[in-house]
C-alpha cells in the first residue's frame, strides 16, 4: 500500500485543534489492543499515529471506492446495501472499538447514510465510538476534506479542490435518528463550521 495523498491538493493545507479527538483518545488506555475502521485514504501520518497504541487498523477510503463503483462499473440500479457490502466486506465476527467517519457525513444523502450507518453498527458493541465531522456551511468541497493527525489535540485540515457543493446541512434531529443507536458521548462546534462529535455506542 502507498501511503500518500489520493488526489492532488490545491488549497493550503490548514492546521486546527481537535477537541473531538483528544476526547475520542481520552478513552485508548494503553494496557490493551484496540480495533480501528479508517473510512479516509491512507496517509502516512494517520498511521504513523495509531501505530503508539496497540491496535489493528483497517483503512478504506470509502467515499472515492463507492463513487468510483457507482460511476464505473455498476449499474446505477444497485442498491446501496449491495455496494456497501463489497466495500465493507467484514465477517459478522467483527468488533470495532473506534470507526473514524471523519467528514463523510457530508457527502451522502440520507438514505446512504442509514444504509451505511446500520451496516457500521454491524461491527459495533457497547462503548465502541464513532469519530465524525459535520459541517454547517452552506458550501463545502466537491471531495471530502483529507485530516492528518498530528497529536492527539491537532489534525492539518486539506481540502482537494477549489471547486464546492452545497452542503446538507443537517440539523440535530436529522443526527439524532441517524444515530438512534449510539450516543453523544461529546460534540464541539470549531470556528471554521464544523462540529466534532464522538458518538457512543448503547
Amino acid at each position: 500500500m502507498t501511503l500518500s495523498a489520493p488526489r492532488e491538493t490545491v488549497v493550503s493545507p490548514a492546521v486546527c485543534k481537535s477537541l473531538g479527538l483528544n476526547a475520542l483518545l481520552d478513552t485508548v488506555q494503553g494496557d490493551r489492543s484496540y480495533s480501528i475502521l479508517d473510512l479516509g485514504p491512507a496517509l502516512e501520518e494517520n498511521v504513523r499515529f495509531w501505530s503508539q497504541f496497540s491496535c489493528w487498523l483497517h483503512i478504506q477510503d470509502f467515499y472515492r471506492s463507492y463513487r468510483e463503483r457507482k460511476v464505473a462499473v455498476v449499474p446505477e440500479e444497485e442498491l446501496e446495501e449491495a455496494a456497501f457490502s463489497v466495500l465493507l466486506p467484514f465477517s459478522d465476527e467483527t468488533v470495532f472499538d473506534i470507526i473514524l467517519v471523519w467528514d463523510l457525513f457530508n457527502y451522502f444523502d440520507l438514505r446512504e447514510l442509514e444504509v451505511l450507518v446500520q451496516r457500521l453498527s454491524r461491527w459495533c458493541r457497547r462503548g465502541t465510538r464513532l469519530f465524525a465531522l459535520i459541517s454547517s456551511l452552506p458550501n463545502i468541497s466537491v471531495s471530502p476534506t483529507m485530516f492528518r493527525i498530528l497529536n492527539r489535540e491537532q489534525m492539518i485540515h486539506e481540502i482537494p479542490t477549489q471547486e464546492t457543493r452545497p452542503c446538507p446541512r443537517y440539523q440535530p434531529g436529522d443526527i439524532a435518528r441517524l444515530m438512534a443507536r449510539f450516543t453523544v458521548s461529546c460534540s464541539f462546534l470549531l470556528r471554521h463550521g464544523i462540529q466534532e462529535y464522538v458518538f457512543a455506542f448503547k
